[in-house]
């Protein structure tokens, strides 16, 4: 199998994790988790997100890492209160010959939130996720599909004990998903990631006013951990990543985020990257129109 296909799988993968939105915001209890910018989180709401990033990152462990940047857009749209269905897309302009600009192909998903629970700031959801062959441009879109399982959670730590209550606003986001390609002779891969997330708001209101004024009492530091390990071809067992420190800051309509995009290899890349993310809320925008379920809930009646 050429390397240029096993480097259009890598990129198509890498590229996606640092440009694909996540679901915007997801709450458990008193928590509410930001979107990430680099893996979706256990969300399941009505959203519009757009993505912008710079890097030089390779698409193979050892190959060179031009400088591409990527576009992305995301809507994610509730069916009813617990399953949503997505549909997003990405451009990738480089700046040389040696990578070619255009269109990704178009990916699809249905994610349901499996289990949640107040008390304990939890969240687990599972999604079905598929890049569609051929709706790409050509030399970015890949001629096959890759259909990913996922798996997605979220954990707040409210629930620590008071003498470590400065703790609390910590929280732990993460996702796993197995990359299957429709075509046999490509390698199948996990995406997998982490973020580890400080929310001031949540400190301001639930353990110990500090007096922050805006914007600051609206902003989430965190940090992210891209990853891709490749489990077949020439490249079985090796990682690819990046570690994103940065921030968000969340509104009522929709938030902003900021981060920089740092390889964990040189196999990965080099030199610092940038990612911006807005996410609109459609869900507080047009809480009876388009952010409202397809299917709501029907009131019981007693």
């Amino acid at each position: 199998m050429p390397v240029r296909r096993y480097a259009a799988l890598a990129a198509g993968v890498v590229f996606r994790a640092l440009a694909t939105s996540a679901h915007a915001h997801a709450i458990a209890g008193m928590r509410v988790f930001p979107g990430t910018l680099t893996f979706s989180d256990p969300g399941v709401t009505d959203e519009f997100d757009l993505n912008f990033g710079r890097a030089a990152l390779s698409s193979t462990p050892g190959s060179p890492s031009p400088d591409i940047s990527t576009t992305s857009a995301t809507e994610s749209k509730t069916i009813t209160k617990d399953l949503a269905f997505s549909i997003g897309g990405a451009y990738q302009g480089a700046g040389g010959n040696a990578v070619p600009s255009g269109f990704g192909n178009v990916a699809v998903g249905l994610s349901y939130l499996l289990w949640k629970s107040d008390s304990q700031e939890t969240l687990i959801t599972g999604a079905l996720n598929e890049s569609l062959n051929d709706t790409g441009s050509a030399g970015v879109g890949e001629p096959y599909s890759v259909f990913s399982p996922t798996l997605l959670f979220g954990r707040g730590l409210g629930d620590l004990p008071s003498k470590i209550r400065l703790l609390r606003p910590l929280a732990v986001t993460g996702m796993v998903a197995a990359n299957i390609p429709s075509a046999a002779d490509v390698p199948r891969s996990v995406t997998w990631g982490l973020s580890v997330q400080y929310s001031l708001p949540y400190l301001q209101s639930y353990v110990r006013d500090i007096g922050l004024h805006a914007p600051f009492n609206n902003l989430v530091p965190l940090v992210e951990f891209p990853m891709q390990t490749y489990t077949s071809g020439p490249y079985a067992g090796q990682t690819l990543g990046t570690i994103d420190p940065g921030f968000v800051w969340i509104g009522h309509y929709g938030q902003i985020g900021l981060e920089a995009t740092i390889p964990v290899n040189r196999a990965s890349g080099r030199g610092l990257g940038v990612i911006l993310g807005v996410g609109f809320y459609l869900d507080d925008i047009f809480p009876h129109s388009l952010g409202a379920p397809l299917f709501p809930a029907t009131p019981r009646i007693a």
